[in-house]
């Protein structure tokens, strides 16, 4: 690793996404944890991330818990696989 690459860049494919995809699932259900000091909580992040493995988001519910006075935000999100388009 060079001097100035970064060391948490992330891929823009989210990798279960793409695995369960290629295995040829129709629906993918994924909880996105809210992340501290992200306006959205980086909903939006993880959203385009597992649509940019071929998923189109169908629902989302959002939901807390509180575990030793911190309240932690949450999403459950329901995908949909988006078939090959011919010629892509």
């Amino acid at each position: 690793m060079g001097l100035f690459t970064r060391r948490s860049s992330t891929p823009a494919v989210d990798k279960a996404a793409a695995k369960a995809y290629k295995r040829g699932e129709q629906i993918y259900v994924r909880t996105i944890h809210a992340i501290p000091g992200r306006q959205d909580g980086g909903l939006a992040w993880g959203i385009s991330r597992i649509e940019a493995a071929g998923w189109k988001l169908e629902q989302q519910n959002e939901g807390a818990k509180v575990q030793m006075g911190y309240t932690q935000r949450y999403w459950t999100c329901t995908f949909r696989a988006v078939p090959d388009v011919p010629g892509k």
